[in-house]
């Protein structure tokens, strides 16, 4: 679906960044990159790259070691656009064309066994959409792992529409019904879509939307063609559905359900003192929570 609705954007002419944050890393293959542990964003000396870039001159944090998966852009920060010149795209994006950029967070590595966890390596993808200009125009889509991982960081905080792909099966909606409530008490559901997925009659339709008490913003029906594109190695695209509607729907609603700067600052105020407080990160990182500056 991240790879299609890419794809979707990317004929219309926009503007994209398409972030692979998966940890099975499949939408940047999707798009035909290779993602390797070197360019992953996650790798220690990229991370440090683009944090230092990040930090610029910002005088409330006391380095770039002290950056944590919250840390709010500052007086002197260097914040992300989506110009194809911009350092952090330049250095760790690579370009399908003039328009359209992917990214990759990385996966889970043999020497993290026993000794990490995923959600560390997507702190680094915290920071660049904490650090995102609001005035940079286009789109960021990010794959992300499947269930409700995202609210065990900010990432749930930090967009504008997630979109939960859902099957007409009790296991599939199981994991969104979690997910719809998890956003609730977290004060993101407006921004929470479902898109049904192998919808193939009325019948899967009236069962997702009874058991998940809304209506999917658009269906996938079991695209055949997709999935014979799919089978011989071809990147998807719009084209190989058989009704490419559920993509302008989430193009459509996106654009009326942008997150009120007001209220994305106050909820992620909120997470960086929650992470603030917890011993390990005063261990590591000292008191971080003078990072937040004044309230505006």
């Amino acid at each position: 679906m991240a790879a299609l609705f890419t794809q979707y954007l990317r004929t219309a002419g926009h503007r994209v960044l398409a972030v692979d944050a998966d940890v099975n890393v499949h939408l940047a293959p999707l798009l035909g990159v290779t993602a390797d542990a070197g360019t992953a964003l996650s790798h220690p000396d990229n991370t440090r790259r683009v944090r230092t870039h990040l930090l610029g001159t910002n005088p409330l944090v006391d380095g770039v070691d002290h950056f944590v998966a919250t840390t709010p852009p500052g007086p002197g920060s260097h914040l992300v656009t989506l110009d194809p010149a911009d350092p952090v795209l330049a250095g760790h994006a690579t370009a399908l064309d003039p328009l359209t950029h992917v990214m990759h967070v990385g996966t889970y590595e043999p020497k993290d066994i026993g000794a990490g966890c995923y959600h560390g390596h997507l702190a680094i993808l915290e920071n660049l959409l904490s650090h995102l200009d609001p005035d940079s125009d286009g789109w960021v889509v990010c794959d992300m792992v499947a269930g409700t991982d995202a609210f065990a960081n900010s990432l749930h905080a930090q967009f504008d529409v997630i979109v939960v792909v859902a099957e007409p099966t009790p296991e599939s909606v199981s994991v969104a019904r979690r997910y719809l409530s998890l956003a609730t008490a977290a004060g993101v559901a407006d921004a929470v879509a479902v898109v049904g997925n192998k919808v193939a009659d009325d019948v899967d339709l009236e069962y997702l939307t009874e058991e998940l008490g809304i209506a999917p913003i658009g269906v996938l029906g079991m695209q055949t063609g997709l999935r014979r594109a799919r089978q011989a190695g071809v990147p998807p695209h719009p084209g190989d559905l058989d009704d490419a509607s559920a993509l302008s729907a989430i193009a459509a609603h996106a654009e009326i359900r942008s997150l009120p700067p007001a209220q994305r600052e106050s909820l992620m105020r909120t997470l960086h003192l929650r992470l603030a407080n917890k011993g390990w990160v005063r261990a590591a990182h000292g008191d971080v929570t003078s990072q937040l500056g004044a309230v505006r």
